[in-house]
């Protein structure tokens, strides 16, 4: 009892510069742990629009809706930073990635700041496409795994480019309604956050289970190196 009465007279004595520190403190600590974690372990990123439909769920309405109500992936950030340190290899063709817009892109901020996409062209890869359908090295992606689950390809048209070095060619799965490499070109590497490794949010749409493993498609295997 002693103890207590005393720590309450020292606290009394303190000044307010003191008190304000051991407000805040608490609130520091959690806002840097949580800095820390989200940019070195893992963070989550949710999907807004139907760019990447029939993958993902992108919700309806303002962004704010869409977020709310679309599929939320999960994301290891440790995989990036061992990426950018040359520690673990290239993100393989079919990895879902989220990456900041490049600058030169006519939509750049007037959207979300980082966007999702499906990777489809590795730094060498030769890509065109023809009526829709893409051509990674000279051979035709298989693309039912869009297509099967009611996906739509449109029929664009992109003259063959090689990908430069450290850069990656991104498609929409919807491409009928995807803003990407089509558009803004291949993305350098460094803007890549990190890769998509599962849906973890809802658990359940619909009645059916929505929590699944995100993994490159395996129409890519089919993909010889350049």
């Amino acid at each position: 009892m002693a103890n207590q009465v005393k720590a309450i007279k020292d606290d009394k004595n303190l000044t307010w510069q003191v008190k304000l520190w051991r407000e805040v403190k608490g609130y520091a600590e959690a806002i840097i742990i949580a800095l820390v974690i989200t940019t070195f372990l893992f963070t989550t990123v949710g999907v807004a629009g139907s760019s990447m439909s029939p993958t993902f769920y992108g919700g309806n309405g303002t962004i704010i809706n869409s977020l709310l109500t679309g599929d939320r992936l999960f994301v290891p950030k440790y995989e990036t930073w061992l990426h950018r340190m040359g520690l673990i290899s290239h993100y393989r063709r079919g990895d879902v990635i989220i990456f900041r817009e490049p600058a030169d892109s006519p939509y750049v901020g007037s959207r979300r700041d980082f966007l999702v996409k499906r990777l489809i062209g590795l730094p060498g890869d030769r890509i065109r496409i023809e009526e829709g359908q893409v051509f990674i090295n000279d051979v035709a992606l298989d693309q039912s795994f869009i297509t099967a689950n009611g996906g739509h390809l449109g029929v664009s048209n992109l003259n063959e480019i090689t990908i430069p070095d450290k850069e990656y060619f991104v498609l929409g799965d919807n491409r009928m309604n995807s803003v990407d490499s089509r558009i803004y070109g291949p993305i350098p590497f460094i803007s890549i956050a990190g890769k998509a490794s599962a849906i973890i949010w809802p658990p359940v749409r619909h009645g059916t289970m929505n929590w699944k493993a995100v993994r490159p498609p395996e129409a890519f295997k089919a993909i010889p190196n350049n």
